[in-house]
């Protein structure tokens, strides 16, 4: 390891292609490849179509928001945190990379728990069961450190890794498309066409389809996360579009055209990864052996691009004096050692604590999703107060950040009020290296009788949150 005692990395090394595989690879990770199960599982056909309009409509405003404070604060760096430190103050803007980071380790651990599940459909790996065993316990930690290897060779490198695996996915992903079109009948999805009675009212079952969709789209950040590194700022915003639209598009047609195929029932009776027995429907068991293939690689790509945003998102805070100074050390490579370290531990953490509390893929995933919807709206105000500032505020820009701030309302509350206060202890459990970080700037606690409010607030929800902790327990680890 270097001791360079200038921790700040000048170094412009990732292009456009380098930031859009970050932003497929973290979005595109399991969910693509269960979507159809997933999606179905609370929705009929035309509920589906119906979310996702709506879902593209907000994925494209938060897409927008964060190009527009790319293009108007150009001197911020450090995305989602950034945003939030700049708009809303250091603690907020601790409390969004703590958050963010947690998210993607999180994350992490159910792309482990997915993988090991995943190779229990093979014959030779039987003995790893469904992902929660001693053997997939073994797997998924070598797993956790091999990345971190990877990792510490070089940001470029890792990157360049990930492209690879971003390039076999998209040509899966593609040949999935195709499969489904010559597999669909127009009879077949002209009979779906019905409204579902049984799966509740539209407003449920379109709020149904966009809860799906929010795990989905987690990562269409991951651009801006590292600007800091990115060759041109506009890279960032032409990825961040690209990637949006993209994911909107090839997300929309596998949920969709899967009724072309069979009914909606027999869709929801899929197992994991759904895609698979789809493509086995039609092509034999040995499609979908393939497909389980591809969606190992795209996983293990979800999970080299998660750790690097998580290890980027601590080294930003950390050089602006909001994380402690230890997580500045950067090693021969230049590469946030102590960041890779504390990414890797962290998700060595969450995958022994999901063991012994038996959690599943699902459980983690909707706990992840719960940490990045704070950031996400924190985002969307702080594009719409630049909004504002600009004095002579355009119009379609308003029109614009409005639809980005209701839709990070609305994310908040698709998580649902058990996670979102689970949220909230991990939150208050973060302060410790708040508190840290201020000791060593000799700097007080809070900046502002606001950032006191939001502490309250934190604790307040936090002390609620654990009064009831036994009766939640079942709800979020069974």
């Amino acid at each position: 390891m270097s001791n360079v005692t200038n921790t700040r990395t000048n170094i412009k090394d990732l292009s456009f292609v380098a930031l859009f595989s970050l932003i497929f690879g973290s979005m595109m990770g399991s969910g693509v490849f269960d979507i159809p199960q997933n999606i179905s599982h609370g929705a009929g056909v035309v509920a589906i179509s119906i979310g996702w309009i709506i879902t593209t409509i907000g994925i494209l405003a938060l897409s927008w928001a964060f190009i527009y404070i790319t293009k108007k604060r150009p001197d911020i760096q450090s995305g989602l945190y950034g945003y939030a430190k700049y708009g809303f103050g250091d603690y907020v803007g601790f409390n969004s990379a703590w958050g963010y980071a947690l998210n993607a380790l999180l994350a992490n651990a159910s792309y482990l728990i997915y993988i090991c599940a995943t190779l229990g459909n093979f014959a030779m790996f039987k003995f790893m069961g469904k992902g929660n065993t001693v053997p997939a316990l073994v797997v998924e930690s070598i797993l956790i450190w091999i990345v971190c290897f990877l990792i510490n060779r070089g940001i470029r490198e890792a990157s360049f890794v990930n492209i690879l695996l971003t390039a076999i996915k998209i040509l899966t992903l593609i040949a999935v498309i195709i499969v489904f079109f010559i597999g669909f009948h127009l009879s077949q999805f002209k009979s779906n066409l019905h409204f579902e009675v049984k799966l509740g009212s539209m407003f449920d079952q379109i709020k149904s389809t966009m809860l799906v969709t929010v795990w989905d789209f987690t990562g269409i950040e991951a651009a801006c996360i590292f600007a800091l590194r990115a060759k041109s700022m506009q890279d960032v915003a032409k990825a961040t579009l690209l990637g949006a639209i993209v994911v909107c598009i090839i997300d929309a047609i596998i949920s969709i055209l899967p009724f072309g195929m069979m009914p909606g029932a027999a869709i929801r009776d899929l197992a994991t990864p759904s895609t698979a027995v789809l493509l086995s429907s039609i092509y034999g068991v040995g499609s979908g052996d393939i497909i389980r293939i591809t969606v190992i690689i795209s996983v293990v790509g979800a999970l080299l691009a998660w750790t690097m945003l998580a290890t980027n998102i601590f080294y930003v805070a950390a050089e602006d004096k909001t994380m402690p100074k230890f997580l500045l050390k950067m090693n021969k490579k230049n590469v946030p050692a102590n960041c890779v370290l504390l990414s890797s531990l962290a998700a060595q953490i969450f995958i022994i604590l999901a063991f012994f509390t038996n959690s599943v893929y699902l459980a983690m995933i909707q706990l992840a999703t719960s940490l990045i919807l704070l950031p996400y709206l924190l985002a969307t105000l702080f594009a719409m107060k630049l909004v504002i500032e600009t004095g002579k505020v355009d119009t379609l820009s308003f029109i614009k950040g409005i639809l980005a701030v209701l839709y990070g309302i609305w994310l908040v509350y698709s998580g649902g009020i058990v996670f979102l206060a689970l949220s909230c202890l991990m939150y208050l459990v973060g302060a410790v290296f708040y508190v840290y970080a201020r000791r060593e700037e000799q700097k007080s606690l809070f900046a502002s009788k606001f950032e006191v409010g939001v502490f309250v607030v934190l604790v307040i929800v936090t002390v609620l949150s654990l009064g009831m902790i036994n009766q939640w327990s079942g709800m979020v680890f069974k």
